[in-house]
């Protein structure tokens, strides 16, 4: 019968009496206390679509950023003695895309007459004015991010400016030169690579900055980033900027974002309330 093929934990217990020559004397404290094996836990899973890929739909904040920011009567805010950046992290951590290789002339001094602009509050942060952060700098994603998923294509949607990005999965190339039109996001296509998305990014336009601080680029500019999940809702995102018109060699920054099953993406209009634009829509840079 099928009952004798498992014995219970007392049985166990007196047949090691019996091979002990113990039988009729107490049971050692120590054996009798042992508790039954517990069936070993398996770590969580990241989770996975019905074709093997994995799951990422949902909504994802970025680790340490304006999300995570404790949040009191007085609105939000961080441990004492440090201040927010304006992409919503902490001011004692580097901010993203921190790390650029030099730039080559022009761009470098293009780039000195913005700093020298901005330090005196006379040149605006077309973010600032509703324009799209455009890429890479938007996947910053100050406020988080939704990743939808089809077969065909992922996308992804900022809450920041309502920026959003299409990364087509079936195209093995992009269009010609001649027949892309430069965008604030660009034109991805994307491929995975084992369970990393690998996604490369070119046609993004010469007026969007790569960075919080005006960094620019040509249109050569090439992003390509490697996005994994390094443990069970933590998502890292690897991005190469790759530009040989403006830059002395390719650099790379990391982003790292958590799933946040909690929270759901917003509404967000930026001219709503916006101190940086006046009555008539004209920049109100420099002004108090």
């Amino acid at each position: 019968m099928s009952q004798s093929r498992h014995l219970s934990a007392t049985a166990l217990l007196v047949l090691s009496a019996v091979a002990c020559g113990l039988i009729g004397m107490p049971v050692p404290a120590a054996l009798a206390a042992q508790p039954a094996a517990k069936p070993a836990q398996q770590a969580p899973q990241p989770r996975r679509l019905q074709d093997g890929k994995p799951n990422w739909t949902g909504f994802w904040s970025p680790v340490g950023g304006l999300l995570e920011q404790y949040r009191g009567p007085g609105g939000t805010a961080v441990p004492k003695g440090d201040s927010v950046r304006s992409d919503g992290g902490p001011a004692s951590q580097k901010p993203p895309f921190s790390g650029s290789s030099p730039l080559k002339s022009p761009y470098k001094e293009q780039h000195e007459a913005y700093l020298a602009k901005a330090a005196k509050g006379s040149v605006a942060d077309p973010v600032a004015l509703c324009y799209p952060p455009g890429m890479p700098r938007m996947m910053v994603m100050v406020y988080g991010m939704e990743l939808l998923q089809t077969p065909g294509q992922i996308a992804m949607t900022s809450e920041w400016q309502a920026a959003s990005r299409r990364i087509w999965l079936n195209d093995k190339s992009h269009p010609d030169p001649e027949e892309l039109d430069p965008t604030y996001a660009g034109h991805s296509i994307g491929k995975w690579e084992g369970d990393t998305l690998v996604i490369d990014t070119v046609g993004i336009r010469t007026d969007v900055p790569v960075d919080f601080l005006g960094l620019p680029h040509s249109d050569k500019l090439h992003v390509v980033e490697r996005i994994r999940e390094t443990s069970p809702g933590i998502l890292e995102n690897e991005i190469t900027i790759d530009d040989p018109e403006a830059f002395t060699a390719p650099w790379k920054t990391t982003m790292t974002y958590r799933y946040r099953p909690d929270l759901r993406l917003q509404e967000y209009t930026c001219l709503e309330n916006n101190r940086n634009v006046g009555a008539n829509g004209e920049q109100d840079f420099g002004r108090n």
